[in-house]
């Protein structure tokens, strides 16, 4: 497990990386909001050299490359569709808070709303911040492969959770991933819509692999890619 890496991408928003995967930080009036907490690690060391405020956790999802450093923190929320499994994984699992679709987490400076994409994981939120115009999307937008097998994952959910976010296409100018590119397009939305469908369809290609001890298929078409059985 690598050290974490931080990137300021603007005035009180920072990317945190280690190793595969990236949380971020917005630093606000009052408290910071740390959106996922990695692998592991000494997490909040490097939180604390960027503030000294008091600091609000909002997962994006339960798996475990998001959570690991959990327990590092006091005040943590999620869409409660993930409690049951992120209790599974973790036998000292730390109370989380609910937080629901439409909510928002004003910090005077950024104010993030709740936007409920289910697929990936059946509680996996976005985060929309309308004024800057930017989306947090967690794993389910990423040019990184999107991990599609395994209790909870469902392809109809996830085009349903993109075609929604194509209702909100207006609201965003860049998103910011999880996995892979730090930013992309909005247009990756559609991308993700339509090569599902064909992933369902069985109109791409998959190329076996071994992930977690299990072989799976990669789908790769335009730009976007799927592990799916």
């Amino acid at each position: 497990m690598s050290e974490y890496k931080i990137l300021k991408i603007a005035e009180d928003f920072y990317s945190i990386e280690q190793d595969f995967v990236r949380c971020f930080l917005l630093v606000g009036e009052k408290e910071g909001l740390l959106v996922d907490t990695g692998l592991g690690g000494n997490l909040k060391e490097y939180v604390e050299e960027i503030t000294k405020l008091p600091i609000k956790v909002i997962f994006t999802h339960a798996d475990g490359d998001h959570e690991g450093a959990a327990g590092q923190f006091e005040k943590c929320l999620m869409h409660p569709s993930e409690f049951d499994y992120y209790k599974s994984k973790n036998a000292g699992a730390v109370e989380m808070d609910p937080i629901w679709e439409g909510d928002t987490i004003d910090l005077g400076n950024y104010c993030l709303e709740v936007i409920l994409i289910p697929g990936h994981t059946p509680g996996s939120i976005a985060l929309l911040e309308r004024e800057k115009r930017f989306l947090i999307g967690g794993d389910s937008i990423q040019t990184g492969s999107i991990f599609m097998f395994g209790n909870g994952r469902n392809f109809d959910a996830f085009r349903a959770s993109m075609m929604k976010l194509q209702g909100l296409r207006e609201c965003f100018d860049i998103v910011f991933a999880s996995h892979g590119e730090l930013t992309v397009k909005p247009d990756i939305v559609e991308q993700l819509f339509v090569v599902a469908g064909k992933v369902m369809k069985r109109k791409v290609e998959g190329k076996p692999q071994i992930l977690h001890n299990r072989t799976v298929n990669c789908y790769e078409l335009d730009g976007v890619s799927f592990f799916a059985e």
